[in-house]
C-alpha cells in the first residue's frame, strides 16, 4: 500500500473519533472509492489546485471530501442542500428537461452544473470554491447510485421495506450501504483495484457523455435492476446487482475526474452545454 494512502487512513481515523459516519448514498466508503478513482485521473495541475482548495476547507484528500456533503446534513444551516442529492423521476421517462424535471428547490443535475461553474470561477473566494468542489465530488457519486433517480412516491426506495439475509432495511439503504459493504472491505485498496480494471476505451467512452446521460443510465438501472417485487432478498439479488454496482462506482470516479479537469483546466469555461 502506498504511503499516501496510509496517511489518508490515519487522518480519516482521527476524524472518526469525533464524528459518527452517516449512511447516505453509496455510504462513506462508496463515496471515498469514487473520489480516489477520480484522483487517479486528474491532470497534474488540476490535482494541485484540488489539493489547495481542500486544504482551505480542512479536508485531507479528495476521497474523504466526497463524504462532506453527507456530513453536513445535520447542520441546519445546510438544510437547503437536501434536495440537491437526488432527482425524482417517473417510471416512464427518458430525457432530462430541467424546467420540467427539476423542482424549484433544486435537483442533483442542476446542482452539478451550478457548482461546476462556481468551481471554475477563480474570482470567487476559496471557501466557496472548495465547497463547490466537495458538493461536486459527492453529487457525481450520488447520481451514479440508481435510486437517486427513483420514484417520488417511495422517496427513491426509502419507503420500500426489504430484508437482506433476514436483516431489515429499505431498498435505498440496501444500495447505499449493504451492497457496497459486500464488495468493499478496504476502500483504498478497492479503489486501486477498480482503477486498474478500467480500460482506456471505457474511460474515454464514459467521459464523453453528459450529466443528463448519467441520470438516464441510473434511471434505467433503477427500474430494470434495483426495484424488485420481492421483499426477502439474498445472494441471488446481490449477484444480479454486483456488476452494476461495481461499474457505477468506476464510472462515478472517471466522470468526477472529467468534471474537475474541465472546470479547473481552463480559466474561462462555459458549462451551459448540458
Amino acid at each position: 500500500m502506498s504511503i499516501r494512502l496510509m496517511g489518508i487512513r490515519i487522518v480519516i481515523a482521527l476524524f472518526g473519533l469525533t464524528a459518527m459516519a452517516q449512511a447516505h448514498a453509496w455510504g462513506d466508503d462508496g463515496h471515498r472509492v469514487v473520489g480516489e478513482i477520480a484522483w487517479h485521473y486528474l491532470e497534474p495541475e488540476v490535482a494541485a489546485e484540488v489539493a489547495l482548495l481542500l486544504e482551505t476547507a480542512g479536508e485531507p484528500h479528495l476521497a474523504e471530501s466526497a463524504t462532506w456533503a453527507d456530513r453536513i446534513r445535520s447542520d441546519e444551516s445546510y438544510n437547503w442542500a437536501a434536495p440537491l442529492h437526488y432527482i425524482n423521476l417517473p417510471r416512464d421517462w427518458s430525457t432530462y428537461i430541467e424546467v420540467r424535471d427539476c423542482p424549484p428547490a433544486g435537483c442533483i443535475l442542476k446542482a452539478i452544473k451550478s457548482y461546476e461553474a462556481i468551481l471554475a470561477d477563480r474570482e470567487r473566494n476559496k471557501i466557496a470554491r472548495a465547497e463547490a468542489l466537495m458538493f461536486i465530488a459527492h453529487f457525481v457519486g450520488d447520481l451514479h447510485q440508481p435510486l437517486h433517480t427513483g420514484l417520488f412516491s417511495d422517496r427513491g426506495g426509502n419507503d420500500v421495506q426489504v430484508q437482506l439475509h433476514g436483516t431489515d432495511t429499505n431498498l435505498h439503504a440496501l444500495w447505499d450501504i449493504h451492497l457496497v459493504s459486500r464488495l468493499v472491505s478496504d476502500w483504498a485498496d478497492y479503489a486501486v483495484e477498480q482503477t486498474e480494471k478500467i480500460s482506456t476505451a471505457e474511460r474515454q467512452r464514459w467521459q464523453s457523455t453528459s450529466v443528463s446521460v448519467w441520470a438516464e443510465e441510473s434511471h434505467k438501472l433503477a427500474h430494470n435492476l434495483a426495484y424488485t417485487t420481492e421483499s426477502q432478498l439474498g445472494e441471488k439479488y446481490f449477484l444480479r446487482c454486483r456488476e452494476s454496482v461495481e461499474m457505477r462506482l468506476q464510472q462515478g470516479g472517471v466522470r468526477l475526474a472529467s468534471v474537475l479537469n474541465r472546470a479547473l483546466s481552463n480559466p474561462v469555461m462555459d458549462v451551459a452545454n448540458d
